[in-house]
């Protein structure tokens, strides 16, 4: 969904109401953000907006004015703690169950059209972004997006629902690279389509997703994907790109990588999109880790095998969508997300059950172990 679309308007702050959006980041007169673009407003995020006296009016989508609410002044309800449960728990919201269904079934149409091509029927590019921009359209923003993704994780584990992660992920990472409307939807139709050579091979779908563990020739068989997917899709009246993109989402950008260990500019940008949305999909998905683990390996371990400028802003960004949520501590408590820091994205500063503020970059003996 293009939020530029979206009309804006200016609130004060004690007009606000819960679940307003901001359509800007607040930023106070030196300069600090307090709050990012599409966070939701809670009681916790309102008060964060409410103490800063250098913020007197905030830019909000108007498609999330619910002119039903009430503004926060007018609630004398206990403050919500960080501990406590979110009002709305994320499998009850309307907007969930509606995603859930659009995602359920465009899965079904996914396997249809996949079934379709490997018989050699034909498709085009609009056909299969529909696919996927159904999906993205049932959500309000990018933080709704992940966060939705993240609960059918814990649902579903079979290669189809992968593929749509990873073209969600793509479309959200072009975005965030400032491409054109071409060149995001090429990069969401890669990654709907990346895998498509696994459906060809005789691995059970566990094995398919535990490519670490796979040995000879079941290994090989694995490897081969890439190549049966560009195979079948060969024909097909599909952007160049895209085919190249299937063919080497699993090259690294220093050579490494397979099918034929292509490297640096000979790889191209859909390619290489798809190939970071790939793998942070495979570790939050298939691995089940901490985003913010993967944040922050990304920002380690894979630098100089993935692009470094897409990596750097899908971290960046990825990161910034996880503001509000909530993430369980070492210490054993849950806290929320309040601020990313741009420079350590991996340790954001969060609100502690006792509403105190803990930088995480500052804070040796302490971290996020997973999320709430």
């Amino acid at each position: 969904m293009d939020l530029s679309q979206n009309t804006t308007t200016h609130i004060k702050i004690n007009e606000l109401c819960p679940n307003m959006i901001l359509a800007a980041d607040a930023v106070t007169r030196n300069g600090t953000v307090i709050l990012t673009k599409n966070t939701r407003l809670d009681n916790v995020t309102y008060k964060k907006l409410e103490k800063n006296s250098d913020i007197h009016v905030v830019e909000i989508w108007e498609y999330s004015i619910d002119k039903r609410n009430k503004p926060f002044v007018d609630n004398v309800a206990k403050d919500e703690s960080a501990e406590e449960k979110k009002e709305n728990p994320i499998l009850d919201k309307p907007e969930f169950k509606r995603f859930q269904e659009t995602y359920d079934k465009k899965i079904e149409e996914l396997k249809g059209c996949i079934d379709g091509l490997k018989n050699g029927e034909k498709t085009n590019q609009d056909e299969l972004f529909g696919i996927i921009d159904s999906i993205i359209s049932t959500a309000n923003c990018s933080s709704d997006l992940i966060q939705y993704i993240n609960y059918i994780n814990k649902m579903d584990d079979n290669t189809y629902a992968h593929s749509i992660n990873v073209a969600v992920l793509s479309h959200l990472c072009a975005t965030w690279m400032g491409l054109d409307k071409e060149e995001t939807e090429k990069a969401a139709i890669a990654g709907l389509l990346h895998d498509i050579g696994k459906t060809s091979i005789d691995l059970s779908e566990k094995e398919l997703s535990q490519e670490s563990y796979l040995v000879g020739e079941k290994l090989f068989k694995f490897k081969k994907h890439p190549e049966m997917g560009y195979e079948i899709l060969l024909f097909q009246e599909l952007d160049d790109d895209i085919k190249q993109a299937v063919l080497t989402h699993h090259e690294r950008v220093d050579g490494s990588g397979y099918p034929k260990g292509i490297k640096g500019d000979d790889l191209n940008i859909t390619s290489k999109i798809v190939s970071v949305c790939n793998e942070y999909d495979n570790l939050i998905y298939l691995k089940k880790r901490c985003p913010f683990d993967i944040i922050n390996e990304f920002d380690h371990m894979y630098l100089g095998l993935l692009d470094t400028k897409i990596l750097l802003q899908f971290t960046k960004n990825i990161a910034y969508t996880y503001i509000s949520s909530y993430v369980q501590l070492s210490n054993k408590e849950t806290a929320q997300v309040v601020f990313i820091n741009p420079n350590f994205p991996s340790l954001p500063i969060v609100l502690s059950p006792d509403g105190k503020l803990i930088n995480l970059s500052q804070t040796k003996d302490l971290k996020i172990i997973n999320m709430a």
